[in-house]
Order: C-alpha cells, then sequence, then structure tokens
C-alpha cells in the first residue's frame, strides 16, 4: 500500500518502493515524479529541523541542484502539517568517491578511467564544495561515501539535509563527521553539537579526497613509522600534522608507505597546496587551499598533461619528463590496467630484417681527435731584458773568478781585499738575479698550470660530447631488444605451458579481488583502520597476507589474525574451474601478454634508426662546436710549456 504525503506547496504525493534504508531515515520511489526521490524521517523533527529543511528547500537555486542533492520540496504527514521528509534529486549511476580512487574497485567500476578521469573528478569535487561555500554553508560531515562520482566525473554530493546550513544569520550546525576526514584542530571533539565550523575544516576534507584520487587511494596520514611513538592511530597522527608525504615528514616521524606513488607526480605548485593543506600552516584561520584555489590549479594540470606512447591510460603531468606508471609497473605496482596497450597497429606491418637493415645504416658519429698541445709549434717567450738567462750567469761568475784570481797572483799583498770583492760582487748579483729570475719563472709555471686546467676541463667536454660510448650503447640496447623479439615465440611456449598450473592461482585471485575491505565486517576494524590498509595497497582479499597486515601500525597480532581469517573465509567459497573453457581466459591473458610485449618491442626498435640518428648529429654538432675553443687552449698550453723552457 503506497503512502500518502503532501508538499510544502499542498500537492498530494504518493511514495513508492523503498530504496534504501539509514539510520536516520529511508529512501522511496515517487512514481509520479521519475526524476526524484522522497527521504523520509524514521522519528519525527524538531522544530529547529524543519525550519533548517523548510530554508534549504525555499533557497534552493539551480546551482544547489546540480551540484548536491538537495531538498527541493519539503515532505508534510498532512496539508500544512510537520515536516516529515522532502523531495530531492533522484542520484542514479554514481558511485561513491572511494570506489573511484582506490585502484581495486576502480578496476571493476571504472576500467577505463585513467589519471586524467581521477583529475577531472577532483577538480569537480573542488567544484561541489566551491558551490556550498559560495551559498555560505558548510558541509562539516566531508567522508568518502557522501561524495558520489558517475562515469561521466560528474560529482554529487549527498546528505545535504546533514550540512552546515545559514539561513537568515541561524546557523544549524551538523552533529556528525568521519574521524579520518576531520581537521587536526577538531580531533578528539566527542561530537558537533556545538562545533560552527568554517569552509577552512571543509577544505581540509576536500584536500584529503583530492589526495586520494590523485595518489592511488592513499590516506596522507598513513605511512611507515619512522618513530615508536607515530602510526598507532590515523586520528593521532592527524592531530599530530603527521603528514607521511610531505617535504619534512621525516621530521614528523614518517616516511610514505611502499609501493605508493611519490610526491613529484605533481607539480611543486600542487604539492606546496597539499603541504598547506595537512600541516599546522592550514590550521591558521583561512589557512588551506579553499575549493575555488583547487579548482584553479587542477585546471591548471590539466592544461599540462600529456599521454605515454605506450598506453593511453598513462596520462601524466607535463612537468614530468617521463611515464611515472611504465616506471610503477616495472617496479611491480600496476595502477593503471589497459589490455589495449601499445595499440599502434603495425603488428602486421613489422618486418625485422628491414627494420634491423635501417638499424644498420646509421653509422656512428665522425669522431675527429681532440686537438693537443703537440699540434702546435710555440717559439718560447723572451725573458724581460736586461735579464740574464741562468747559463749566463753563470759564465760572469766564472770569468769574474778568473779575473780575482789574476789580481791576486800579479798582487799578492792585498788578495784578502780581491777575494771580500769577488764574494761582494757574488752574493750582489746571486740576489738580485735569482729573485727576479724566480718570480718570472713562477709566473711562467703560474700561467702554465691555469692553461694546463683550461685545456683539461675542455678536454672533459669534449670527451663527453664524444659519444661514441653513447652510439655504441644505444646499438647494443637496441640488439638486446631484437634478440627478445626473436624469442617472443619461445616465451609464449613458456607461460602456454604454465596455464594450466597457474589458472587456479589467477581464479583465486580474481575470486578473492570481490571481497572489499571496505565491505569486510571485522571485529575491531573500523574506518580508519580500513584507510589505514588501504594506505598500504590492502583494499581486497587478495591483498590480504600475514606479514603485509603486520606491517601497517596498529595491527598487532589479534587484530591480523582476524583480517587474515576474514581472508580465509572468503576463500572457502572459492571453486576451482579447470574446464577447457575456463583456461581459454588464461590463454587469452597470456597472448595478449605476448601480443603487448611485441607491440612495445616493434615500437622500440622502428624508434632505433631515429634515436640513433639524433645521437650522431648531437655528437657532431656538439664537436663541432667545442673544436675551436679546444684547439685554443691547447696553443695556450702549448706557447705555455715553451716558456718553461727558457
Amino acid at each position: 500500500m503506497r503512502r500518502k504525503l503532501w508538499t510544502g506547496a499542498g500537492a498530494p504525493l504518493e511514495l513508492g518502493a523503498e530504496l534504501g534504508k539509514g539510520g536516520e531515515g529511508s529512501v522511496f520511489e515517487v512514481p509520479a515524479d521519475g526524476k526524484s526521490v522522497a527521504k523520509i524521517y524514521h522519528q519525527g523533527l524538531d522544530a529547529k529541523k524543519q525550519q533548517k529543511l523548510a530554508f534549504m528547500a525555499a533557497n534552493a537555486d539551480k546551482e544547489l541542484l546540480a551540484y548536491s542533492a538537495w531538498p527541493s520540496q519539503t515532505l508534510h504527514s498532512s496539508q500544512g502539517g510537520p515536516i516529515v521528509g522532502f523531495l530531492m534529486e533522484r542520484v542514479a549511476n554514481r558511485k561513491p568517491i572511494h570506489m573511484l580512487y582506490g585502484p581495486a574497485h576502480r578496476k571493476q567500476d571504472y576500467p577505463k578511467a585513467a589519471w586524467d578521469f581521477l583529475l577531472y573528478a577532483a577538480r569537480n569535487t573542488a567544484s561541489a564544495f566551491e558551490a556550498i561555500h559560495r551559498h555560505g554553508h558548510v558541509l562539516g560531515d566531508v567522508n568518502q561515501g557522501n561524495v558520489l562520482v558517475g562515469t561521466d566525473s560528474r560529482v554529487m554530493l549527498i546528505d545535504s539535509d546533514s550540512m552546515q546550513i545559514t539561513a537568515a544569520g541561524q546557523i544549524h550546525l551538523c552533529e556528525v563527521g568521519v574521524s579520518h576526514f576531520t581537521p587536526p584542530e577538531l580531533q578528539g571533539a566527542s561530537n558537533f553539537s556545538s562545533v560552527a565550523r568554517t569552509p577552512n575544516h571543509d577544505a581540509f576534507g576536500l584536500s584529503l579526497l583530492i589526495f586520494h584520487l590523485l595518489f592511488g587511494g592513499r590516506h596522507p596520514f598513513a605511512g611507515r613509522p619512522l618513530l615508536d611513538s607515530v602510526g598507532n592511530s590515523l586520528e593521532e597522527d592527524i592531530k599530530g600534522f603527521r603528514f607521511a608525504y610531505g617535504i619534512d615528514a621525516g621530521r614528523r616521524g614518517f616516511a610514505p608507505p611502499p609501493r605508493s606513488i611519490a610526491m613529484d607526480l605533481v607539480p611543486a605548485q600542487t604539492q606546496a597546496m597539499f603541504q598547506r593543506s595537512f600541516t599546522e600552516l592550514g590550521a591558521a584561520p583561512n589557512g588551506r587551499p579553499t575549493a575555488t584555489q583547487w579548482v584553479a590549479e587542477l585546471d591548471r594540470v590539466r592544461g599540462t598533461l600529456k599521454t605515454c606512447s605506450k598506453s593511453r591510460m598513462h596520462v601524466f603531468p607535463g612537468h614530468l619528463t617521463s611515464c611515472p606508471w611504465c616506471a610503477l609497473d616495472q617496479s611491480g605496482v600496476v595502477f593503471f590496467i589497459d589490455l589495449t596497450v601499445y595499440t599502434t597497429n603495425v603488428g602486421s606491418t613489422f618486418v625485422l630484417a628491414q627494420v634491423w637493415a635501417a638499424i644498420e645504416a646509421v653509422k656512428a658519429p665522425s669522431l675527429p681527435a681532440a686537438p693537443k698541445p703537440s699540434d702546435f709549434t710555440s717559439t718560447p717567450t723572451p725573458l724581460p731584458h736586461g735579464m740574464p738567462k741562468k747559463s749566463n750567469r753563470a759564465a760572469l761568475w766564472i770569468a769574474t773568478a778568473l779575473v780575482l784570481v789574476l789580481l791576486i797572483v800579479v798582487f799578492p799583498q792585498i788578495w784578502p781585499l780581491f777575494c771580500l770583492l769577488g764574494v761582494g760582487i757574488w752574493l750582489t748579483t746571486k740576489d738580485t738575479e735569482s729573485k727576479a729570475y724566480s718570480e718570472e719563472m713562477n709566473r711562467r709555471r703560474a700561467s702554465h698550470q691555469e692553461a694546463q686546467t683550461a685545456y683539461d676541463r675542455l678536454l672533459d667536454g669534449w670527451q663527453q660530447a664524444n659519444a661514441a660510448q653513447r652510439f655504441s650503447s644505444e646499438k647494443q640496447g637496441l640488439a638486446s631488444i631484437r634478440d627478445t623479439y626473436n624469442h617472443l615465440p619461445a616465451a609464449e611456449k613458456k607461460l602456454l605451458d604454465q596455464v594450466n598450473s597457474q589458472a587456479r592461482a589467477r581464479q583465486l585471485k580474481d575470486h578473492l579481488d570481490r571481497f572489499f575491505i571496505d565491505d569486510a565486517s571485522i571485529s575491531g576494524l573500523g574506518p580508519a583502520k580500513k584507510a589505514a590498509l588501504r594506505s598500504f595497497g590492502i583494499e581486497t582479499a587478495a591483498d590480504v597476507d600475514w606479514e603485509s597486515v603486520m606491517a601497517v601500525r596498529g595491527f598487532g597480532q589479534k587484530l591480523t589474525a582476524s583480517v587474515v581469517a576474514w581472508r580465509s573465509n572468503c576463500e572457502r567459497s572459492f571453486r576451482f574451474d579447470g574446464s577447457p573453457k575456463a583456461l581459454q581466459v588464461d590463454i587469452a591473458r597470456v597472448k595478449t601478454v605476448i601480443a603487448t610485449e611485441r607491440a612495445k618491442l616493434e615500437s622500440e626498435l622502428r624508434s632505433g634508426p631515429e634515436r640513433l640518428g639524433r645521437i650522431k648529429v648531437e655528437t657532431e654538432a656538439a664537436l663541432t662546436r667545442m673544436k675551436s675553443s679546444l684547439s685554443t687552449a691547447a696553443q695556450s698550453l702549448s706557447q705555455a710549456e715553451a716558456d718553461l723552457l727558457v
């Protein structure tokens, strides 16, 4: 039997089937309006709640209705009677946002969603928050369950009747909240019945949702503890501003969890916004980035996106020089799966012999010899005028000695005087000439050292630019790729031989991947603990094992045993299907893997001639630019070496 109600305008309305039931009320179909549903409360509403709903329905506008399940009309048990519920848009084909940002959920519910879709969903989430704030209201209870996303990336906020609404100067508080979305300055509050929240409080939850979306569902305050005092409680780590991915995470006692996405995935400006959101900077009034600022920043990042040549699912910001998803794939962490990877349809036209002939046709760079000092003939620079060479000073001293000996023979009576005269002449000429000559030679040695240093520096640059090894290394790499390509048939046969033995493991994993931690009812495992598991990449029963769970701080023997027992219970319903039809799935996967690898190798070999040619051109151009400078330096060194020979 259908229940009859009246709208605020006095029109009769009949309710249809119950669509869902919560702790506060139930949602019903409205047969007369397929685009709307009715929320009816289980208990009677006090006057203040009725005033709030009446205000919301009276002030519904196009923007609020576009971004949220906002009350469009109040519902009454009788004409003019008390409010018992309200009408709102029927939100169809949308799922809670955690089903998008969690990799395991996303693979099932949004299989075509690449990182650009996640980025756009983050932008639209910020836009929805912006709409609420622009009208003077606050969401208050931000969490992963009241934000819904569709395959069109459109975001809808639900549970709008619990939001903090400002009505004609009166604030109707939001009295609920989820601990792991509550900002640090509000952590520890026993309830929110007397807490007036601000857009800056919402900004914490918004930044957290954006972080979830961009970083594979990881929680910014769940990391690998570096101190015994951290990581025991997600709420305590939030309260302590222990941002595990921040630039100062080590000082806060955290490192990012294993197998997580690095913060440099996003540009420095975006990183700085997260740093403000999750540290003490954000706790100041208006300290966190606003929804409007997030919309602008995420739009800016969207404008820089580029796609990896190897997979259409590998989309990343333009500030990165290489694909981060390929690097993660190689480390065994797969965030995006695309069975059409390397879809360049070149397999049917690829002829290895022709491609390798093109590679061989690229000759190594022409490598001229580096200019050397010995290539130049340099004449020593004469000593300064009046400065005798070392050999001339020696002859002068010999001649002086002979004259003095002759004088002593002729005038033996005064020989002591001649001896003193000789010593005086020797000392005078020795001191004067040795000092000047020494200074000149020291100057020449310094010039030689300077010339040698300059030449060595340019020679090092020449040798680096002279990339014979670079060209050779690239060609050796191509040869290795060619060998791998030739061995693909053998690799495929080996994998096909393993199908029977591996089919059970594959089917078991597929089975366990259907059991999500979020949906599990495990004693002691609340929302915060589940968020911690997700941040360590544990989303489904397939991800659970003793060591992985124990590695998460806060999971002792007892709780870990409960989680592992849950996994074992999920496994009990597994039945292996060894039929040929079932094995075709595994055979198809092997062929897909081989086809993907073949297309990848073909792409790399096809680009080989271009890469080798680029190395050749870059090398020869660099050597040409450097030859003149190196030649000048070699000539200067040659002259400096000659100047030392005077």
